[in-house]
């Protein structure tokens, strides 16, 4: 499984070499459809984070029991 800092890496290498041009036609589409991918994961993985921080601070905010 593709961690969020893997994730951000590869994006940052598909994001470097698209910069310097580095990708032909079916070069350029293929890390396109990866760098997609890629973002997709950080997506879900923040919103997960996101939901458990959400978790965290109201289970905190209530009083004890």
């Amino acid at each position: 499984m593709t961690t969020f800092e893997e994730a951000q890496r590869e994006l940052e290498q598909i994001v470097e070499r698209l910069e310097r041009g580095d990708a032909g036609g079916e070069g350029l589409t293929r890390r396109r459809g990866r760098g997609e991918e890629l973002y997709q994961i950080r997506v879900v993985k923040l919103d997960a984070l996101e939901g458990r921080i959400g978790e965290l601070a109201k289970s905190a905010a209530e009083p004890p029991a």
